[in-house]
């Protein structure tokens, strides 16, 4: 699980295009296949995330946090201390629309919760 801070991250900060409510943190992870008002998104990776995500979008500051926090039990590869994940990538060729409220369907994901990351090939199952 997520340590302790004392300051608050809002959601802006990582830029998200859909937020996910009332999930188990980090189930995403595991999620392969989803539908969201009738329309399939594939899960294709984890999201790695830059500095932008300690840049304050209202005001530019710059700090140390996310990014140091999630390094500590989000790290991908010791190899790569930059690589913090938070988020999926997801792709679709639907056309349609996606709005505030739509249900999120899980319709197909790892059993063991595992994640892909960019280290990693997808592989068929």
């Amino acid at each position: 699980s997520a340590p302790a801070t004392d300051r608050t991250v809002t959601m802006d900060r990582f830029r998200p295009n859909i937020v996910v409510e009332n999930s188990v943190p980090w189930e995403e992870d595991g999620w392969r296949v989803i539908r969201i008002n009738g329309q399939i998104f594939h899960v294709v990776k984890g999201c790695p995330r830059c500095k932008q995500s300690c840049t304050d979008q209202k005001t530019g500051e710059l700090f140390a946090e996310p990014a140091e926090t999630l390094k500590t039990f989000r790290l991908m590869s010791e190899e790569h201390p930059e690589d913090v994940y938070f988020g999926q990538n997801v792709s679709t060729n639907a056309r349609g629309t996606v709005s505030v409220g739509d249900v999120v369907e899980v319709l197909v994901k790892d059993e063991k919760g595992r994640g892909i990351w960019d280290k990693q090939a997808p592989k068929a199952e």
